[in-house]
């Protein structure tokens, strides 16, 4: 009998994937806005990837703060799921944040629908959201120290300023699990290891 349910599930499963699959090809927008060639720039889902690599790298640690690593990692795989359908909305893109949380909500609910775990996820996906626990907590800050890495990567290899993803972050790194290679990457960008533009 489940052999029968699971096989009547299986279009609807492929047509969420379908969908999410298209975030192997996005490209973050963020980067785009701030000059970086359309073909160099990381997709929605390699933000995603860089993200729990990040999780996995610091697994001692965040064990040893009593953080659930299985919980972050799956939060850090679907946080961006909804962006397959609204797209990478940035601060450039003039929508408000309520009505970007309305329409990624929208598109999480819609994706998720014939998704056995979709409850699950959807649940992960409003503690995100919210902010609610410790393992949330740690996403958002991942989800900026991946984008920061990113930046630094991107400033040494074309030799570029990206100042604005850069502001306003030492309080949130400050003394967290994070705090150390936010301290590297910030005292070696490009323009401070003698490369001034």
């Amino acid at each position: 009998m489940d052999s029968i349910r699971n096989d009547m599930q299986t279009p609807q499963l492929i047509s969420s994937l379908e969908t999410v699959y298209q975030l192997k090809s996005m490209p973050r927008s963020g980067w785009i806005q701030s000059g970086v060639n359309r073909t160099e720039v990381e997709s929605i889902a390699g933000h995603s990837f860089g993200m729990s690599i990040l999780i996995l790298f610091l697994r001692p640690v965040l064990q040893g703060n009593g953080i659930n690593v299985e919980r972050a990692l799956n939060m850090a795989l679907i946080h961006d799921i909804a962006e397959s359908i609204v797209g990478d909305l940035t601060p450039n893109d003039a929508v408000s944040l309520d009505d970007k949380h309305a329409s990624e909500l929208e598109a999480f609910q819609q994706i998720m629908k014939h998704v056995q775990e979709g409850d699950y996820f959807q649940e992960l996906w409003d503690d995100f959201e919210s902010v609610g626990s410790d393992e949330a907590k740690l996403v958002k800050r991942i989800d900026k120290l991946d984008m920061l890495i990113q930046a630094y990567l991107y400033e040494k290899k074309f030799a570029i300023r990206l100042d604005s993803f850069w502001e306003n972050m030492d309080a949130l790194f400050k003394d967290t699990e994070s705090e150390s290679i936010y301290n590297y990457i910030c005292l070696n960008r490009f323009e401070l290891k003698g490369n001034q533009a």
